[in-house]
């Protein structure tokens, strides 16, 4: 038949075309630099190292399983953009080793299909999005369900103990995970009964994997004194910020899926109807496809690295049905051939938009210099960011410059004081600064979730903290740049007064600066 004698160089022609795609994406995006959320995370680790507690001192409201790993990597690949570029090639890496390994019976290639067209996808989101938290929750999804597998396929217990370690390592990254592993290990279950095996050792594995990261977790929150304080940011930080910044959900589904991954959904669901044998891993499969859905839905910000799960599960789902179908003649195979095709034809469309993105780095360098002109390395300990996107905290990160406080994000101090996680914001940041009042402080144009709010009106919003900038310190320089995808930016920069309050007298440097002409 035609197809038997054309399919193997078609094959060879599709890996190909996959193969040099991720080569031109690893290669020329090697260079991005450590930005945004890692960074800012990163720079969070950074402060931990130098004494201040999470949840207690850093007011901050990621989940302890993210600030484990940002730490882990800083600690043995290292602190530079290299590693982080390292430590996202390894989870890619890892997501498509899992898929290879899930696809095994259906065909291997349906799984390096999947996993190669999700390193580009991820690659075209830009330095962003490198390592971000949903990636990381897509990986450990798929490698729980790869143990999963491998437990029933092959009758195997211990794997059952990787498979709840994975579900407990992505809940500790972010609580949104946890009723999907709740309603994995009940399907796993359900799964056990329908093959007539003994339910208890394997549900005691996955339990026991479940109980061993979240011990884990206990003991690195115990270690910094944490856990009260985590226990009352999970019970107030959360929710208040869940309800900022939300999307309407016309702009959310807008945002949710490109034109390139329904065209491959569409051909897969084709596939499947017309392939009429759905096995209980397809469903598993979609339900991985659900969860990432309802992921992205509940989140509400409609950031595009919230789609990651869903992503990760609808390529391996479309991989896993063109491959099957390749073995039934008629219309799937045509339709598979057609999918598997198309996928040759996203791969490198993907990969030429990787490689041209670029993080805007204006902001980055305008802030550098002019923390160099104020004294650069002197400024540790006396410097504050009061901002949320993580540009000023990059360069914090990046100069080795230990804030005054723990304030990461300024919506925290700028929110309505009725609410207990303002209140507890401003009280912890105001403690910190009385103790170490910084010489120099950072105001962040804008304020998240204010969306016409793209000034510096924000100050307004906490008159002590107003009144004491205004009475205590003097504006250096503004600056503006283009807004990028964080919304608008720009900066304030004031230095301390002399002679005012307890705070140490400024260097030399800005006591010059304080002569300087208006800018």
């Amino acid at each position: 038949m035609w197809f038997d004698r054309n399919w193997p160089a078609m094959r060879a022609a599709i890996c190909t075309v996959l193969i040099a795609s991720m080569a031109v994406f690893g290669v020329w995006t090697f260079h991005w630099r450590l930005v945004n959320d890692a960074a800012q995370i990163d720079y969070a680790c950074f402060l931990m190292d130098h004494g201040m507690a999470p949840y207690k001192e850093l007011v901050e409201l990621n989940m302890p399983g993210i600030y484990m790993v940002n730490w882990s990597v800083m600690h043995t690949l290292g602190s530079g953009a290299r590693a982080w570029r390292l430590f996202d090639f390894s989870l890619l890496a890892m997501a498509a080793l899992a898929m290879t390994w899930i696809a095994r019976p259906y065909g291997r290639l349906g799984g390096f299909f999947a996993g190669v067209l999700f390193a580009l996808f991820h690659g075209r989101d830009g330095p962003a999005q490198a390592g971000q938290r949903d990636l990381i929750i897509a990986v450990l999804l798929l490698c729980a369900y790869a143990f999963l597998f491998h437990a029933l396929r092959r009758e195997k217990r211990w794997p059952m103990f990787f498979f709840g370690a994975c579900l407990a390592a992505a809940a500790a990254i972010k609580p949104v995970v946890l009723p999907f592993d709740l309603l994995l290990l009940a399907a796993a279950a359900l799964r056990l009964r329908q093959m007539g095996a003994r339910l208890r050792e394997p549900l005691a594995l996955s339990l026991a994997g479940m109980l061993a990261c979240g011990g884990i977790v206990a003991v690195f929150l115990a270690a910094h004194g944490s856990l009260h304080a985590f226990a009352w940011m999970v019970e107030k930080t959360l929710p208040f910020y869940a309800s900022l910044g939300r999307e309407s959900f016309a702009a959310l589904v807008a945002r949710f899926m490109s034109p390139t991954v329904k065209t491959l959904l569409a051909l897969a669901l084709a596939v499947a109807i017309l392939r009429r044998r759905w096995h209980w891993e397809d469903w598993m499969i979609l339900g991985g496809i659900a969860f990432g859905v309802a992921s992205y839905f509940a989140q509400g910000k409609g950031f595009p690295y919230h789609r990651y799960p869903m992503l990760a599960f609808v390529f391996l789902w479309a991989g896993l049905q063109f491959v099957s179908a390749l073995k039934r003649p008629g219309m799937a195979r045509k339709l598979a051939v057609t999918g598997l095709a198309s996928g040759a034809i996203f791969a490198p469309i993907y990969a030429s938009i990787a490689v041209r993105g670029e993080w805007n780095e204006d902001f980055n360098r305008a802030l550098t210099a002019d923390l160099g002109q104020l004294g650069g390395e002197q400024l540790s300990g006396r410097i504050q960011c009061i901002t949320t996107p993580g540009d000023c905290d990059t360069v914090l990160y990046r100069m080795h410059l230990v804030q005054s406080s723990g304030l990461f994000y300024d919506y925290l101090v700028f929110g309505p004081q009725s609410q207990p996680a303002v209140a507890e914001a401003r009280q912890t940041t105001w403690s910190e600064l009385e103790k170490r009042p910084p010489l120099v402080i950072v105001v962040g144009r804008g304020l998240y979730g204010k969306r016409y709010d793209d000034g510096y009106e924000k100050l307004a919003r906490w008159p002590e903290l107003n009144r004491y900038i205004q009475d205590s310190y003097e504006l250096y320089v503004e600056r503006g740049f283009t807004p990028a995808e964080c919304g608008y930016r720009g900066y304030r920069i004031y230095i301390r007064k002399p002679g005012t309050g307890p705070a140490p007298e400024p260097a030399p440097v800005l006591r010059a600066a304080l002569s300087l002409p208006a800018h």
